[in-house]
């Protein structure tokens, strides 16, 4: 897929900045332990699990984690963890980074791996994502050699749109895993619903794509014993 130059330099640096500060490495090791335990445990042939079941849970899981973190550690580094409307938000800066599960793929052991953006639809995503894709549109407006389709004009996107990527407010850490092998792939994206015809993202740079041994085993979960129960004793 073609993106934006501009944009594209510009995500590069923040994914540095997200290196830097060791929030990149959270969240491949958090996103890959989780899928790593959920995949051990799908069983769609007795429990009924799908495909489905197993992102959601997955996605949940990583919510969670995340924010079960210490929070004033992270918020000392410039990282505010924050849930809006059941969704994982991640403060840095003015800039808002959301996470994506997009379905399962068949991955290799070594990457890069193959995502089809263009397949991605605004309408019908959640609302905090719908969101940051329309406020990223209201922000930033391609020049004429990446903008796509057959029904813009300079200024469709808004007053206030503008060709500086420094604009932007929102990003978007893109996952997805495969069910049989375990292999994780996380990627950074700038989300974008632009005039019709324009593409769903602006840039994306690959975070990670590697399968389980390259990331310490998660944690066995403990297990709760049942307690020994004192016999009733009924009177006659």
């Amino acid at each position: 897929m073609r993106w934006d130059e501009q944009v594209q330099g510009w995500l590069d640096g923040v994914l540095g900045t997200v290196r830097a500060i060791g929030l990149a490495d959270l969240l491949e090791r958090t996103i890959a332990q989780v899928w790593e335990r959920n995949v051990d445990r799908y069983d769609p042939a007795v429990a009924g699990d799908t495909a489905t079941s197993l992102g959601i849970t997955a996605s949940e899981n990583i919510r969670t984690l995340l924010l079960r973190e210490d929070l004033a550690a992270w918020a000392a580094r410039g990282v505010l963890v924050t849930s809006e409307q059941q969704a994982l938000v991640l403060r840095l800066g003015t800039l808002r980074l959301l996470l994506m599960k997009v379905p399962d793929r068949a991955l290799g052991p070594v990457g890069p791996a193959e995502l089809g953006w263009d397949a991605t639809r605004w309408d019908t995503a959640s609302d905090v994502r719908r969101h940051a894709a329309h406020e990223n549109a209201g922000r930033y407006e391609p020049g004429p050699e990446h903008q796509w389709g057959q029904t813009w004009w300079r200024g469709l996107v808004g007053d206030d749109g503008d060709a500086d990527p420094v604009r932007l407010r929102h990003i978007v850490l893109v996952w997805t895993g495969d069910p049989r092998t375990a292999v994780t792939t996380g990627w950074l994206a700038v989300p974008y619903a632009g005039p019709p015809g324009s593409a769903p993202w602006l840039a994306a740079t690959e975070v990670w794509h590697h399968g389980p041994d390259l990331v310490p085993r998660p944690r066995e979960p403990l297990v709760a014993l049942p307690r020994t129960r004192t016999p009733l004793r009924i009177r006659p």
